[in-house]
């Protein structure tokens, strides 16, 4: 009998362990990706992503389409990657954007997360994971996939701009000081894919007015005062490039290209896609 009650009880000891091994959280980061009418070049950001990046929790993309031709392209890129939630924006647009970004950004249950948009080609393996590790080992506030020892020109202001004092903290992983830098090393609040940590950002996100994902950083970056004395980190190459093909949003000029949204979802309608190896 004793023999009998020793088994069961190292039995249920042993489950114990399984199930809270099973439960503990994962070093993963969401995803929350932003698009308007560029279904084909949201394809290619999944794609990318898909190919190159593990240590995803929840992916969410929140769209807008101007047209049922939009909203039948994007129903393409939906079939096709069935593990990513969309999120539908309305017929007033400005009135829902701010709460969907809520929903997909705040409510499961990784620690982290990073912004997207959808004109993003990843270009190099990711191991988010690995990101999440490094953010907490050397007390960074932010790990940036955009930038690297590549970027000395900011294409936004076009212009030259310096790379920042570096500090090798892991093999292919260096921090520099916002305060120390200027431009895009001086920018700590960005939806190109950047990880935070959403303890740190969410009091901010639900207390700032945006309708859209442009407004959104702008108002964001109202308050990068607070960390400027902070520090970032970035691998010593870019992870992922910007494709400005065009220019779907009237809140700011930015440089785009010329290539109409259109004719990208004619070409989507083909059949045909970007190619993210090129």
């Amino acid at each position: 009998m004793k023999k009998l009650t020793f088994i069961l009880g190292l039995a249920v000891g042993l489950a114990v362990v399984l199930h809270v091994r099973s439960a503990a959280p994962t070093k993963k980061a969401d995803l929350v990706v932003f698009s308007y009418d560029r279904p084909l070049q949201l394809y290619a950001f999944l794609e990318s992503t898909q190919k190159y990046v593990t240590g995803i929790g929840q992916l969410s993309v929140i769209y807008r389409a101007s047209g049922q031709a939009f909203k039948d392209g994007y129903d393409v890129v939906r079939t096709d990657f069935p593990q990513v939630t969309f999120y539908s924006q309305g017929s007033n647009p400005a009135q829902d954007f701010k709460s969907l970004t809520l929903k997909a950004s705040f409510e499961s249950l990784s620690s982290y997360i990073i912004f997207a948009v959808d004109d993003i080609v990843v270009k190099d393996t990711v191991d988010l994971g690995c990101c999440i590790d490094a953010l907490e080992t050397h007390d960074a506030y932010a790990f940036f996939l955009r930038l690297g020892m590549n970027l000395n020109y900011c294409y936004p202001e076009n212009r030259f701009q310096p790379i920042p004092r570096l500090q090798q903290e892991e093999d292919d992983i260096y921090s520099w000081y916002f305060s120390e830098s200027i431009l895009d090393w001086r920018y700590p609040f960005t939806v190109d894919m950047t990880l935070y940590r959403k303890k740190d950002i969410e009091g901010d996100f639900k207390v700032l007015s945006y309708v859209t994902p442009n407004k959104l950083e702008g108002a964001w970056s109202s308050r990068a005062g607070k960390v400027l004395a902070q520090k970032g980190l970035c691998f010593a190459t870019s992870k992922m490039v910007n494709l400005p093909l065009n220019r779907v949003q009237s809140d700011y000029t930015n440089r785009a290209m010329n290539i109409s949204t259109q004719e990208l979802l004619v070409q989507l309608n083909a059949g045909k896609k970007m190619d993210i190896a090129k």
